[in-house]
């Protein structure tokens, strides 16, 4: 049994910030915004609340919470003259953000995911998806005519009508069903995941970081001619420059792959999202080899195959995909209709600052040890 399982410790180096959300965000009433220091300090909320209600305060802060009037909680606390001393002993934590450009009482902060105690990591699962994406790219590209009638079966589909959540959902089960599930443990119904050779690939959750290795990033859209728009939204990040350990595991009588296949997967990985969309940008240095994007953030060509699955007509499907799946609204904003004539989709990379240079979020060096 030993021979057929195989632990691997991994690490990842966070070349930008990596963002892995918890779904939830710190509103402008939940958070101290310090200005001249470039910090934000997120308070205990009940144990600010004994404060203040010991000092009298109580029912002013109610009133101040309840109403909805362009006012953030550290311009409150400094109009009631509350010292930095006194909030240092109901402050969970601390982040720099100083390289954000902030728009007073407009700021949303999305948090990222923590343990039970409070401290950042990275999810097993979240890990295993950015693997599974660039294993599947890999088969795609080593065996493009394999994967040639699905790709026209994908494409003769993209123009259906159908709930945005169900979008190709079918179609893109069908290309990983083709590319995973060899087991044959249910030879009945291939699609079932009992098939899937995947299982054999283990991957744990990441040690556990502590929160002075966050960060506040505001979220920076590029676009192809390099100019560039600063959006209200920060996002909670593992800072560049943190090492993330984790195990990945391989079942070998399941997992058709080895440690050496995985590394090259990775490598033509970042190969291929350097020549389909990175290389359109100005000023956009190719990738080191074994360049990984993990996160959100990290953007559309990181976590899907359109690109390796439909070569020339990667453009079109991208933009398919967007006018299908987003909003009315959405579509407004984005304006992926105009794609086409800028030449690549989507049309804007998604970078941030950190201490002056300009990073995409989620980008990560890998090393296998």
């Amino acid at each position: 049994m030993k021979d057929f399982i195989k632990p691997y410790h991994v690490k990842l180096i966070a070349k930008g910030p990596i963002f892995v959300g918890n779904g939830e965000e710190y509103n402008k009433k939940e958070y101290v915004f310090d200005g001249k220091k470039g910090k934000v300090t997120i308070p205990k909320i009940e144990e600010m609340y004994s404060y203040l209600r010991r000092q009298g305060l109580s029912r002013e802060f109610e009133k101040f919470m309840l109403n909805d009037r362009n006012h953030d909680l550290g311009e409150w606390l400094r109009e009631k003259r509350i010292r930095g001393s006194d909030m240092e002993k109901w402050t969970v934590y601390s982040m720099d953000c100083g390289d954000a450009i902030l728009e007073k009482g407009k700021m949303h902060i999305l948090q990222c995911i923590k343990n039970a105690y409070g401290n950042p990591y990275i999810p097993g699962s979240s890990i295993k998806g950015m693997l599974r994406t660039i294993l599947l790219s890999d088969q795609i590209v080593n065996e493009p005519a394999r994967y040639q009638q699905l790709a026209e079966e994908i494409r003769n589909a993209s123009g259906q009508s159908k709930r945005r959540e169900q979008y190709l959902l079918r179609e893109m089960k069908n290309v990983e069903v083709e590319a995973f599930h060899c087991l044959g443990l249910n030879k009945k119904d291939k699609t079932q995941m009992v098939n899937d050779s995947l299982s054999g690939l283990i991957v744990s959750d990441s040690n556990e970081l502590s929160v002075e290795q966050l960060g506040l990033f505001q979220k920076v859209d590029v676009h192809r001619d390099g100019t560039e728009k600063r959006l209200p939204i920060l996002r909670e990040c593992i800072l560049p420059g943190t090492e993330i350990s984790f195990t990945i595991t391989i079942d070998r009588s399941k997992c058709r792959y080895t440690i050496e296949e995985l590394k090259k997967a990775v490598e033509s990985f970042s190969d291929n999202n350097y020549q389909f969309f990175l290389s359109k940008y100005r000023n956009i240095a190719k990738p080191d080899p074994g360049t990984v994007w993990l996160g959100g953030g990290a953007g559309f060509t990181s976590k899907t195959v359109n690109y390796p699955l439909h070569q020339a007509r990667g453009l079109q499907m991208a933009m398919e995909v967007f006018d299908k799946t987003l909003s009315g609204k959405q579509k407004a904003e984005h304006k992926h209709n105009l794609d086409a004539k800028i030449g690549v989709s989507p049309h804007v990379l998604k970078c941030t600052y950190y201490k002056g240079a300009r990073l995409q979020f989620g980008e990560c060096g890998i090393q296998f040890e």
